[in-house]
């Protein structure tokens, strides 16, 4: 594929640009800057497991690396962008054996979320893949997999969070399972809904649970049944100042076997910034009318922010305080 050429890959909503060789993944195609220099983004501490290292995605592109700003801690991702966690990050150069394995059975994980101009259309990720055991470079040439194959290679995929200001899901993938089993709150269209967990009411702008217009706190919990098999996945949303925490999971998927297997292994955490106009499987009214937005359409609803930012990082034992 010449340098000029992009690849678009929509699947299950998830949108790409692969930008020439090397790709460069969950962003739109931008003016060509050069010179660029690759850079590591920083790195951030991480409650109950250490010091985690940054990895972006695009470097080698005609693009470079869409900006991921590591500040006081916090991990600030500009439109368009995606990385990963590492044990290490070498500038411009990829290793799937830098990515961390982490494994959350039996343990939660701790952070806050900041959504605040990411309105319809637009989807603030947070995901474990198997990225650290994919030894094939994929179609991004970072050693990228997901369940919906976006850049060559398949590998399990667990959405802790796929939101914006308006809706949440949380969704369990199989390796081979590209639309996977979710709930939260938000999506759907003519005769089909969403999850319904919660109400725009209790999550929303201006939301007496959940106001997305200023960050809150996210627990994602990963029991474990009798026979030390995956049970669900469990997620808690808390804000501070408001009384009424959102808790929903996602429980007797048909895959939580293969799942518990990549756990054991190692998952590695991505973040991504992106937008599509068809999003609406995520924040769409629904037939039953009880979603947020009508249309996804950048002429309708306007650009996403500039930026996102996660941060406060811990994992803990499951049942310990973060």
């Amino acid at each position: 594929m010449g340098c000029l050429h992009a690849l678009l890959l929509l699947a299950s909503g998830r949108l790409f640009y692969v930008l020439g060789t090397p790709a460069a993944g969950n962003r739109s195609r931008r003016a060509r800057r050069s010179p660029h220099v690759d850079t590591c983004p920083g790195a951030i501490q991480v409650g109950g497991y250490g010091v985690v290292s940054i990895v972006p995605t695009g470097w080698g592109s005609d693009d470079g690396a869409v900006p991921i700003n590591v500040t006081g801690g916090q991990l600030i991702q500009h439109f368009g962008a995606r990385a990963y966690f590492a044990h290490s990050c070498t500038a411009g150069r990829y290793d799937n054996n830098q990515y961390i394995a982490l494994n959350l059975l039996g343990k939660t994980l701790h952070y806050t979320t900041d959504l605040s101009g990411a309105h319809c259309g637009c989807n603030v990720a947070l995901y474990l893949v198997s990225m650290h055991q994919n030894s094939h470079p994929s179609e991004c040439n970072d050693y990228y997999c997901d369940a919906n194959n976006v850049c060559g290679e398949s590998c399990a995929e667990i959405d802790m969070q796929e939101a914006n200001e308006h809706s949440w899901h949380s969704t369990l993938h199989t390796a081979t399972d590209n639309g996977g089993k979710g709930t939260g709150f938000g999506g759907g269209g003519p005769s089909w809904n969403g999850p319904r967990d919660w109400t725009s009411e209790q999550f929303g702008l201006g939301g007496s649970c959940i106001d997305t217009g200023g960050p809150f706190q996210v627990a994602v919990s990963f029991p474990l049944d009798a026979e030390g098999i995956l049970d669900s996945m469990q997620v808690t949303l808390t804000q501070e100042g408001r009384t009424c925490p959102l808790f929903t999971q996602v429980s007797g998927y048909k895959g939580n076997g293969e799942l518990t297997k990549a756990l054991q292994a190692g998952m590695t955490p991505v973040f991504s910034y992106w937008r599509s106009d068809d999003m609406l499987w995520l924040d769409g009214k629904g037939d039953d009318g009880k979603g947020f937005c009508e249309s996804d359409l950048e002429d309708d609803v306007g650009s996403c922010g500039k930026t996102t930012r996660f941060y406060d990082f811990s994992i803990t034992d499951l049942g310990a305080p973060a």
